[in-house]
């Protein structure tokens, strides 16, 4: 038995699909095949039938009656001229019967048949209407269509019959003919369904082949490759270009990765170089107690910075775990707000900038995780403070509404481009490569707004400045879940 999967590829959509529609097709055209040419062979026995029934008629009694003298050889004559008088000889064939269902005479076309029972006559027998059909085979093999009407007289007595028998042979004949036709039709159909579904078939196999191989490239870490979509504007072509969009942002995300160890990598060098270089300073100092509080201060500044540092990696490693966790608390906003003002506004003017701190209230009660907003609140001043030249000014505005707090963190700095503002809030991506930072404060900034419910939305023109607006919603203590 020839596999298919052996012809068309084993395991192939090809072979698959020939497999599947061939035994579909088949079967179908098999089933109606087999109706239509039942339906036919009915159609033509009914028609036999029909045509045997439409040219007797019950006359026939009344014929041989003036036959019936209960002689022999009275019937056997009236019989005769029945034979020579019928008009239908050259459609069908006419045999008269004895009261014991011999045969006395037939018509041409079947010559004498021999004696014994008929199944078409022993059924007329005993039907009601003295007459009955049956589909038979005559000694020679060929097929008829027989009917049997018996005579009776007055008293019900039966002393003949009359036969008629119709030739199905060449019925058959067109019946066969016409099978062989509807067989090659068939063959042709199939031939057309799978042709046009083979080309069908390949215009989706081309393009998976071309999917598949540029994806195996992806996954090897080519991100520059690309699915030539020129010819297909349907799901495939979506598909397509579905893919090179995701290559082109996992080459993004690639750009960006390496450019985050880049920079993580020298954000941490910096510090242990400070830290190691003050350390050796330090231990080969003579007793300096003015250097030593100042090298002791640099290695607790750069120490802190590393602390932080890695404490925003593993907030990164959270967010990409999704187990970022809220300890949700009743806190006070404003004293948040400005205790970080009171800790920044000493290294604020220490840079020539200047910090305002605007809020009408003295007390905003709200239910959030007191560690994670001042760690948004930080960043967020961090990033304003190192984006703000030497005179610029940053101003933190807090306005409460019915249903939120609204904190507004605005700045006269440098500003970010419409392009970069985009991708702002994205993982490893830095606008300014030259300010030192990771590049993931602000996307773990977003992440824990996010889980409060909040949003945080950034508005920025080039040399006008940044505009970073943070939306905390005041929620009574059965709204949150467990975070």
């Amino acid at each position: 038995m020839v596999n298919i999967k052996n012809v068309f590829g084993r395991g192939s959509i090809k072979g698959r699909w020939i497999a599947q529609i061939l035994i579909i097709t088949v079967a179908v055209l098999i089933t109606v095949m087999t109706i239509l040419l039942f339906s036919l062979k009915m159609r033509y026995d009914n028609a036999a039938e029909m045509a045997i029934r439409a040219r007797v008629s019950k006359s026939i009694n009344t014929f041989f009656e003036y036959y019936n003298d209960g002689s022999d050889e009275t019937f056997a004559k009236g019989a005769s001229e029945y034979i020579n008088n019928f008009q239908y000889k050259d459609t069908m064939a006419v045999w008269v019967l004895d009261k014991y269902g011999h045969v006395l005479i037939t018509s041409d076309g079947f010559g004498t048949a021999a004696q014994g029972e008929y199944e078409d006559y022993t059924a007329a027998l005993y039907s009601e209407d003295n007459s009955a059909v049956r589909k038979l085979r005559t000694q020679s093999g060929e097929p008829v269509t027989a009917m049997t009407y018996i005579l009776r007289d007055s008293n019900s007595n039966n002393y003949g019959a009359v036969r008629f028998l119709i030739s199905m042979n060449d019925m058959y004949k067109q019946l066969v003919l016409l099978c062989i036709l509807i067989v090659l039709a068939f063959i042709v159909i199939i031939i057309m369904i799978t042709s046009s579904g083979m080309y069908f078939v390949s215009t989706i196999v081309k393009p998976v082949e071309s999917i598949n191989k540029t994806t195996g490239e992806i996954a090897k870490g080519n991100f520059k490759v690309r699915i030539n979509n020129t010819y297909y504007d349907d799901e495939i072509g979506q598909l397509c270009d579905s893919i090179n969009n995701m290559a082109a942002q996992l080459s993004e995300i690639d750009k960006m990765k390496n450019e985050f160890i880049s920079t993580v990598s020298h954000e941490i060098r910096t510090p242990l170089t400070a830290i190691k270089g003050w350390s050796e300073t330090l231990r080969n100092n003579e007793r300096s107690v003015e250097l030593t509080e100042k090298g002791l201060d640099i290695i607790i500044e750069e120490t802190t910075r590393l602390s932080s540092m890695v404490e925003e990696l593993l907030d990164f490693s959270r967010i990409q775990s999704n187990s970022i966790r809220l300890i949700i608390t009743e806190i006070n906003l404003v004293e948040i707000l400005e205790q970080i003002c009171t800790i920044y506004r000493q290294k604020v003017e220490s840079d020539q900038k200047t910090l305002i701190f605007n809020c009408k209230n003295d007390e905003i009660p709200l239910l959030g995780d007191s560690d994670r907003i001042r760690q948004v609140v930080i960043n967020i001043l961090d990033n304003a403070v190192k984006y703000t030249e030497p005179g610029g000014e940053i101003t933190i505005t807090v306005q409460r509404n019915k249903n939120c707090v609204k904190i507004y963190f605005e700045d006269n700095g440098c500003g970010i481009s419409a392009d970069d503002l985009i991708h702002i809030k994205e993982k490893f991506y830095k606008a300014n490569n030259t300010v030192r930072g990771t590049g993931i404060g602000l996307a773990v900034a977003d992440e824990i707004i996010r889980k409060h419910g909040g949003e945080i939305n950034i508005k920025s023109e080039i040399s006008k400045g940044t505009l970073v607006e943070v939306i905390l919603p005041l929620k009574e203590k059965g709204d949150y879940n467990e975070q």
